[in-house]
């Protein structure tokens, strides 16, 4: 009579085994992070704009705030309580040449939205090297409201582009765009006191 074939046990020692994963792990790990560094290292190092946005200013003045809609819950929103605003760009010239007729767009367009867009194109007639300038758009209005009752029906993307002018000493397209809600009902923070 033959004997069944008896089934074969490997005996892992968890102590071998924990040092080879926990080596795996950290060769992971090293790989991950060389990777990002990189990454950090490019994009830091990369190439300066000639016309640089420095900040956007709106009045009346804009505050952050958490908001809810029924269920929805938007954190730290950036919330303007009025149906007209005025947006203030902070630009800077980078370049060691003098800048002329620098084309700036503004777009404001509502969120989910594609049909509802406005746009307004100013002129900063000059910049030197190093200097900073502010481009102001007047009167701009608001889209929606979320009027208290719609998480999206104020949601606004306002994007602004330096457009390139060759002729004035600008080669190079930049753009910058950011998000905030109108809500008419919403009380600016020190307005409660």
């Amino acid at each position: 009579m033959e004997v069944p074939e008896m089934a074969k046990i490997i005996a892992i020692n968890r102590k071998y085994f924990t040092l080879i994963l926990s080596a795996l792990l950290v060769c992971l790990i090293g790989i991950a992070g060389v990777t990002l560094w990189k990454t950090a290292q490019v994009s830091a190092n990369g190439p300066v704009p000639e016309v640089k946005m420095l900040g956007v200013a709106v009045e009346p003045g804009s505050f952050t705030q958490d908001l809810t809609y029924g269920t929805v819950t938007i954190k730290s929103s950036q919330v303007i309580n009025a149906n007209k605003f005025d947006l203030i760009a902070t630009v800077q010239n980078t370049t060691s040449g003098k800048m002329a007729n620098i084309p700036v767009e503004l777009e404001v367009s509502l969120v989910g939205d594609n049909a509802q867009k406005v746009s307004k194109i100013g002129t900063l007639p000059s910049l030197d090297p190093g200097a900073t300038a502010r481009v102001a758009f007047r009167d701009i209005k608001a889209l929606g409201d979320a009027a208290g009752k719609s998480a999206t029906a104020g949601q606004h993307k306002i994007t602004l582009r330096i457009k390139p002018n060759a002729e004035g000493g600008i080669t190079q397209a930049t753009e910058a765009s950011f998000f905030f809600n109108v809500d008419s009902t919403v009380k600016a923070p020190n307005a409660a006191k």
